[in-house]
């Protein structure tokens, strides 16, 4: 796992504990890259502790979520005076999992006591990291002097505080319509954490119909699953709507941003798809580009250069499943068309017409607060791909609420990176 791809895995669990415990999500991001050294610490391997949690702490003054016995020892250092460093050697808690590590570390900071007071106070829902840091260490949370520091430069250069997103909110996602049938799988991981900028299409290894795709699915014991299933018909099957983390490629960090998409094929290599499948997939990247606020779709052949590439706000990335897992999949039919699947796509995606229309809804107020923030929308709403004269309209949300990310006059950027919308149309919460 690369350091992007561990913050990408803690960062799903920092944002649900964040909303939970009111503990910063970017502040447990940086602790845990930090102490766990991206989670490849022994620490972190032999024991899923991120944070380097002894067994005693604060005389074990709060409601911890670690059971009280499982334990690992090991050798430590420690800082106690400047520029002195001691080994000792130490017991640290045992999880069973990385969750209940993260749950514990939170607890502890919320909870934890120095004698009648709590020993970080102000904590819980402090908004702003530094300040949030600085309560850590003046409260005896670490022994290495550049502690904040640290901590603060790591949440500047990923960028951890777009993990701090609270509240029960709807990103702006939509299925698409070109959808035939639906049959929605038990099997996902629930709302996404990440912003769809990945379109992952897959062989199914076998000529399916659209609700043949979807029928492999629906029992949990299978724990498999994916946003569409396109049939050997040409039907599509809506399996996992995207505002949910489908489980496809092998890889947490994949679903969260990808929209996965299974095809019917031949059943053995190269597991060709007809052309009826194939021209259906390019009609569906295109939609999912055009909806999630994308003109261009990108292919990079090399899997280390792709992984670590960062999307422009415009831009989709195509993935596929032989890079995270021992499999051929998409199979070699459709991996030697990939590059050729993402320029027909964005040229379909560059003929979009222009509009300068401007959404038609009742003001309700003029100023907003400092991003982010929530809004709701009564209605049907046009987004854009910018918030200039010359803006392209790029399709329409539905009621409901949504977090802006950014603004610029009475214009607002919308989380999920499907575009702008017109913030003198919608109510503030």
């Amino acid at each position: 796992m690369t350091e992007k791809e561990f913050i990408e895995y803690i960062g799903s669990k920092a944002t649900l504990d964040y909303q939970q415990s009111g503990i910063l999500a970017s502040i447990t991001i940086a602790q845990a890259c930090l102490e766990s050294g991206y989670g490849t610490t022994d620490l972190a391997i032999n024991a899923n502790n991120l944070f380097g949690m002894k067994t005693t702490l604060s005389g074990n003054t709060w409601k911890s979520a670690w059971d009280g016995k499982s334990k690992y020892t090991k050798r430590t250092k420690e800082e106690y005076k400047p520029g002195i460093i001691t080994t000792i050697t130490a017991d640290f808690r045992k999880y069973p999992s990385i969750d209940k590590s993260v749950e514990d570390h939170s607890l502890y900071l919320s909870q934890a006591k120095n004698g009648s007071k709590l020993r970080y106070p102000g904590l819980v829902e402090e908004q702003n990291y530094k300040t949030a840091i600085q309560i850590i260490k003046n409260g005896g949370y670490a022994t290495d002097n550049s502690y904040v520091q640290k901590i603060c430069n790591l949440i500047e250069k990923w960028n951890l505080t777009k993990y701090d997103i609270k509240g029960d909110i709807n990103m702006g996602y939509t299925n698409s319509s070109l959808v035939t049938y639906t049959k929605l799988s038990p099997n996902h991981s629930g709302a996404r954490t990440h912003t769809i900028d990945r379109i992952t299409p897959h062989c199914v290894v076998g000529q399916l119909s659209a609700s043949g795709i979807a029928g492999c699915f629906t029992n949990p014991g299978v724990q498999a699953s994916c946003n569409y299933g396109i049939g050997t018909e040409g039907g599509v099957a809506l399996i996992v709507e995207e505002k949910n983390r489908s489980w496809c490629s092998s890889s947490n960090a994949n679903d969260q941003r990808a929209v996965t998409i299974e095809c019917a094929c031949d059943s053995s290599q190269p597991y060709t798809f007809n052309s009826t499948v194939y021209n259906k997939l390019v009609e569906l990247c295109v939609d999912i580009c055009r909806r999630n606020g994308k003109n261009k779709l990108l292919w990079i052949s090399n899997k280390e250069k792709a992984l670590n590439y960062t999307p422009a706000s415009n831009e989709m990335l195509l993935t596929v499943h032989r890079w995270f897992a021992n499999k051929s999949c998409p199979g070699d039919w459709m991996y030697s068309r990939m590059g050729e699947l993402a320029e027909k796509v964005t040229k379909k995606l560059k003929k979009s017409t222009t509009s300068s229309s401007t959404p038609k809804h009742t003001t309700s107020n003029s100023t907003y607060p400092k991003a982010p923030f929530v809004v709701q929308i009564t209605g049907t709403m046009k987004y854009f791909d910018s918030k200039g004269k010359n803006r392209k309209e790029l399709g329409e949300i539905k009621k409901g609420t949504y977090t802006i990310i950014e603004t610029s006059g009475k214009w607002g950027k919308l989380l999920s990176g499907a575009g702008w919308i017109y913030l003198n149309y919608t109510k503030k919460l």
